[in-house]
């Protein structure tokens, strides 16, 4: 009996330490208006519309028309698989579809000052909404008493989360070749994120009964507002079109989150010294102070055309985030039963139990964007680009931890762009895949295979984007 509750906590301690995956480690996985999106988001050197307020506000000055966009994912279908994710033959899966819109943009010009342009926009930086169930059962009958061994394990996983930025931008206009700009973003974020992680064990015969129960469980809900800006020059000349851009870190207004985590192992049979194995470590706190970070970061990009051909280039390099304390409430986990509290190895677990930390790796993005003009009014649209995982591990495997998503994603995007007097439409698909890649499992539900440490992860997003701008005369 004794050496089911030492598998069972293995098992939990196992778990204890994952990662789960959140989109926001990507700081590419949306691009914003339809024919950005479109382009690869290669708009950093040539933008000449709307979405300038986030590439390049320094492209403003070269824009000839005011005009207002509305952009939106019309589909899309996200799919997740993790080969082995809970265990050897355990499969982890997350299908979802959604629609939201990607930015809503404006810009104006001012009668007194010509060299002034001003723009607005609300858009959505980041969503992710996945859901993950899994269920595991076996029965054993190679027992000593040759009774039946039943186990149940069961594995849930949720991720909400959106934020939402609006955005301000100005721009001047220095000579017909040289605009400088500059936008602030403010944001609100809210995520609930949730892990519940259960296993049971069951045997009942003549000779022996007992049932041992594990628990591992996580909730997390929070939100915050923050702000940033960014810094952008744009320069044309000739075919050439050139831009580079500067985004300051996050500064954070306010942000509150609640969070409850309990982690326990109880048994229950006909010898004492079992149910004296059990114990629950379990904390809750709620209103606490939440910050949440955003790197430094620095874009260029260049842009050739012909009357016929556009052809761009963008990188953008993201500073790391060193370790910092995300929610670090200042509230002592219940223990039971009491003396556990003077256990060394309860301890260990106790004293970071509802601290929340994270961190981020430098990564390095590319995009390459071509525009081909089929007909006077119409033009193929297609791109590229790369979206690396800024994920980073804690140094601290005890902690409650909410991020991951350590696999990198490549983005391909076709579709068309349609202008007709003062109106411009654009619609097409993009694809979003990762490599194969090994990672450690999310969860390890198969009893048989508690040293199993080998997963494989797949994911691919289908997305429909549609646009549609319209421009105003200019007076």
């Amino acid at each position: 009996m004794r050496k089911k509750i030492v598998s069972l906590l293995f098992i939990l301690l196992f778990c204890n330490s994952l990662k789960p995956s959140a989109q926001d480690n990507h700081y590419w996985s949306q691009q914003f208006g339809a024919k950005s999106t479109l382009l690869g988001g290669a708009m950093i050197g040539g933008v000449r519309d709307n979405s300038a307020i986030f590439y390049n506000p320094g492209a403003f000055t070269f824009i000839k028309y005011p005009s207002l966009s509305v952009n939106a994912n019309l589909y899309e279908m996200n799919k997740l698989l993790i080969k082995d994710g809970a265990g050897e033959g355990v499969n982890l899966n997350s299908a979802r579809v959604s629609i939201f819109p990607q930015i809503i943009s404006g810009m104006l010009t001012l009668k007194k000052w010509p060299r002034m342009h001003l723009s607005y926009c609300l858009m959505t930086r980041h969503y992710d909404n996945i859901l993950i169930k899994t269920r595991f059962t076996s029965q054993d009958f190679s027992g000593p008493s040759q009774g039946v061994e039943e186990y149940i394990g069961v594995f849930d996983y949720t991720n909400q989360l959106n934020e939402q930025w609006l955005g301000f931008a100005a721009s001047y206009e220095v000579n017909d070749k040289l605009g400088v700009g500059i936008s602030f973003f403010g944001n609100y974020r809210a995520q609930t994120y949730q892990q519940s992680y259960f296993v049971r064990k069951i045997q009942l015969d003549d000779s022996t009964n007992w049932i041992i129960t594990s628990n591992n469980d996580k909730f997390l809900k929070y939100w915050t507002m923050s702000g940033l800006f960014k810094i952008g020059i744009a320069y044309e000349t000739g075919r050439w079109k050139l831009g580079f851009t500067v985004t300051t870190p996050s500064f954070g207004f306010a942000g509150r989150g609640d969070m409850q985590r309990e982690f326990s192992v109880f048994a229950a049979s006909d010898d004492p010294t079992d149910t004296a194995q059990s114990f629950i470590l379990m904390g809750r706190v709620s209103k606490t102070k939440v910050r949440f970070q955003r790197p430094l970061s620095m874009g260029f990009g260049v842009e050739y055309s012909t009357p016929k051909t556009r052809i761009a280039l963008s990188g953008e390099y993201y500073f790391g985030i060193r370790q910092y304390d995300m929610m670090a409430p200042q509230a002592t986990p219940f223990i039971y039963p009491p003396q556990y509290e003077d256990s060394s190895y309860i301890q260990a677990f106790a004293h970071d139990f509802l601290l929340v930390q994270r961190k981020a790796r430098s990564v390095f993005n590319v995009a390459i964007g071509l525009e081909q003009k089929l007909f006077p009014r119409l033009s193929l649209l297609a791109g590229f680009h790369t979206d690396f995982s800024s994920y980073e591990e804690s140094e601290h495997e005890e902690i409650f931890s909410n991020h991951g998503g350590n696999w990198d994603l490549y983005h391909c995007s076709l579709g068309l762009s349609f202008q007709r007097k003062k109106q411009i439409i654009s619609v097409g698909i993009t694809y979003t895949f990762s490599p194969q890649d090994i990672i450690d499992p999310y969860a390890m539900i198969n009893p048989n295979q508690a040293g199993f440490k080998e997963a494989t992860v797949h994911s691919q997003t289908f997305a429909i984007s549609i646009g549609y701008t319209y421009l105003f005369p200019r007076e």
